[in-house]
């Protein structure tokens, strides 16, 4: 039996689809019953009408924070993939997401070393990871240092690692993955999703950023791979290609019919940009739409290597271009 935390998520849909391809047993967490359509949605467009895979799927309700739940949650399970994640860059939610993403994975790796779980993959990100200088590589070497420049997220994910090592040195067997931008289908306002809404509603803008993106699917099919090995205590970049930010949204705009970005916004103007929209967003008592942290984010250049994962398992990643045509091809359907 398998534990899938997340399974509502863009990486998590997709686990459960090719978990339950490959006939595994599969017990998924969700927090709210009405994202069970989204995911629903994703195995219909894998599987057009054909609901028996759907069907294999145990849904139990439980929550991070909620150890008890949790607890509950792990009866008879033997292997924990660990998808679940706050996504926020909005500073209002920062304690929130710590909570969440930091404390709630703490609570789940107590739960797993209470239970006897046998294996642990946690899926982390690439914000968990150092920076390089001169545009160098990043590797799974790189450590993560602390500064002025790091958004909540990126501290939250880097703090689950924590205790997700913490728990391995306890003597939970561990294996973790860090993904780059991972792009496939999924709501559109969620997640990757919102850089092919913002394309579809037309963005003429465009900055000098740069960084990694991977095809969910290939996400997923790692984790599985990584699952059935015995590789333990490590961790593996998951990236595709590293891809300027106006190229990204050249090749999204491409799919779905739009006029590419052509505006260059420099990086004193987006520093600008995110301070006049907190002021116009406190005003009027709403959410901010671009924070400090995302106009900075969107001006790095940051490029990563996934040679250690493609070289131990010769792995070959999806090309950018192909998960951009399934995920425009997924929305032109769900529209």
């Amino acid at each position: 039996m398998i534990l899938l935390t997340g399974g509502t998520g863009l990486v998590g849909s997709h686990l459960l689809v090719q978990l339950t391809e490959k006939g595994y047993k599969v017990r998924a967490i969700y927090r709210n019953r009405r994202n069970l359509e989204e995911t629903r949605k994703i195995f219909q467009y894998y599987h057009h009408n054909d609901t028996s895979l759907w069907n294999m799927i145990e849904w139990v309700e439980a929550d991070l924070t909620d150890y008890f739940s949790l607890e509950q949650a792990l009866e008879k399970v033997t292997r924990v993939i660990h998808a679940a994640a706050m996504v926020s860059f909005n500073p209002g939610e920062s304690d929130k997401m710590m909570a969440i993403n930091s404390e709630g994975t703490a609570n789940l790796m107590n739960a797993c070393l209470s239970k006897g779980v046998q294996k642990v993959c946690y899926v982390s990100s690439i914000s968990s990871l150092g920076k390089q200088l001169d545009n160098a590589l990043v590797n799974e070497e790189v450590e993560w240092q602390p500064d002025s420049r790091r958004s909540a997220y990126s501290h939250s994910k880097f703090r689950a690692e924590m205790e997700v090592w913490r728990a391995s040195k306890e003597g939970l067997p561990v294996v973790i993955v860090n993904p780059s931008v991972v792009i496939g289908p999924v709501n559109w306002k969620r997640s990757s999703g919102k850089l092919f809404y913002s394309v579809k509603q037309g963005m003429p803008f465009y900055t000098n950023g740069i960084t990694g993106f991977v095809d969910v699917r290939d996400v997923a099919k790692a984790i599985i791979i990584l699952m059935e090995s015995d590789v333990l205590n490590e961790r593996f970049i998951l990236n595709g290609e590293n891809l300027p930010f106006k190229t990204m949204f050249t090749i999204i705009a491409q799919e779905l019919h739009k006029k590419p970005p052509f505006i260059k916004v420099s990086k004193p103007l987006t520093e600008l940009g995110w301070r006049i929209n907190l002021l116009l967003c406190f005003i009027a008592a709403k959410a901010p739409a671009i924070t400090r942290d995302t106009a900075r984010s969107a001006q790095l250049k940051s490029f990563y290597s996934a040679d250690k994962f493609k070289n131990r398992f010769k792995f070959t990643f999806t090309p950018i271009q192909e998960a951009v045509k399934n995920t425009a091809r997924w929305y032109q359907l769900n529209q």
